[in-house]
């Protein structure tokens, strides 16, 4: 059963909620904006009216939700040890590289979001926080994710030594952090270069 708790958690990931918001709005977002299909090119592109608004939220929260979803699913379809974060990972990286796609994904933020929050709601808080913290005082969604992630695996280590989360998450957690960075590595030029966009009043983009 480990096996298809992975592939449930794969499947799961690659279900592009912004594409179908896209869609929904006469919109591909692949073409729009930065060309991603996350939450913040949802906001960017579609958040100029309320229907844009409620779609992007929606592209968020099935995001986060099919992190978690993959997380559960697995802990119920598999008795291994590593089904839980095995079958979130793996949900990871079906929104990175799903096959309906031809491989080409988002970035993973809100996916990760939800398999921190499923493997430990501790976690998931905490990392929840941080992002909406660090957004809330830069208005820079890029930043916030980069600055959540380097966290992870300082929590993750944290909270493995206080035997909150067992030490096989460690590994995949820490895995999944690197890539989150490495899929902002043009975020991070932009940063370098002071040309990073950020959110203003009224959706505005500097």
């Amino acid at each position: 059963m480990m096996i298809v708790a992975l592939l449930t958690g794969y499947l799961l990931g690659s279900i592009p909620a912004g594409v179908v918001a896209g869609k929904l709005s006469g919109v591909d977002l692949r073409q729009e904006g930065s060309g991603n299909i996350g939450f913040t090119n949802a906001m960017r592109v579609l958040g100029k009216e309320w229907r844009g608004k409620i779609l992007s939220v929606f592209v968020l929260l099935w995001d986060i939700g099919k992190g978690l979803l993959a997380v559960v699913l697995a802990h119920h379809l598999s008795a291994q040890p590593l089904a839980p974060v095995g079958g979130g990972f793996l949900a990871f990286l079906g929104h990175l590289y799903p096959v309906w796609l031809r491989f080409r994904g988002g970035k993973g933020v809100a996916v990760g979001l939800g398999v921190c929050l499923g493997l430990s709601w501790l976690l998931g808080v905490a990392m929840l926080s941080m992002w909406a913290i660090v957004f809330a005082v830069t208005r820079v969604s890029s930043v916030a994710a980069l600055t959540s992630y380097f966290f992870l695996p300082l929590l993750s280590a944290f909270l493995t030594r206080q035997g909150i989360l067992p030490p096989e998450d460690l590994l995949y957690l820490v895995v999944m952090a690197v890539m989150v960075w490495f899929r902002h590595h043009e975020n991070i030029r932009r940063l370098v270069r002071g040309e990073e966009s950020a959110f203003r009043k009224k959706n505005k983009v500097s």
